[in-house]
């Protein structure tokens, strides 16, 4: 793999969601690398350094996922906050590349449920972006065994809430309304 030299380890931890030692010891090959971390770099690099997803900070879907990771057991309403977040600045996005690295394969958030939330979320937005083809990464991400909804909701919403979810997140059994991606 050709080392993206148009960025730093900054704009490439943004990106993707590795962090610089990592990306150090990747490129001074001290460290293997999977063929799913060069695919995460290699996509990256096509996106322009000082593009929208890196100066205005923007919350792709690796950093969406390192944030759950932080804030999942202490305020799991902040993380659905993250999500609707990340779906908005998305449409601040109208090039190819940027896109494509918005929907990087994101690192765990360490709990299926959430990466099932994050797995159906991008896939979400990828197919309102107008691709065909699925994200791969996507596809890896497995349903989970029982029905799960974020929040506190009274159940009596529960059905309601399942009506308006939208397919990507029903076949992982997350329960995520359309409506709580939209700014409110």
């Amino acid at each position: 793999m050709e080392w993206p030299q148009r960025h730093t380890y900054s704009t490439l931890s943004w990106l993707t969601g590795i962090s610089k030692p990592n990306l150090s010891a990747y490129r001074h090959a001290s460290k293997p690398m999977s063929s799913v971390v060069a695919r995460r770099i290699e996509i990256a690099g096509r996106t322009d350094p000082d593009g929208p997803i890196v100066a205005q900070h923007l919350l792709c879907f690796p950093q969406l996922a390192l944030a759950i990771k932080r804030y999942m057991s202490a305020d799991p309403v902040h993380c659905t906050r993250l999500v609707r977040q990340t779906v908005q600045q998305l449409r601040l996005l109208t090039d190819e590349p940027d896109v494509t690295a918005y929907h990087i394969k994101p690192p765990t958030t360490g709990d299926a449920r959430w990466n099932a939330l994050v797995a159906g979320v991008a896939a979400h937005t990828w197919s309102l972006s107008g691709h065909a083809v699925s994200l791969d990464w996507t596809r890896d991400v497995r349903p989970l065994e029982r029905w799960w909804e974020p929040g506190a909701l009274p159940p009596r919403w529960r059905d309601w809430n399942l009506v308006h979810t939208p397919p990507s997140l029903r076949e992982r059994r997350v329960i995520f309304p359309a409506e709580w991606m939209e700014a409110a």
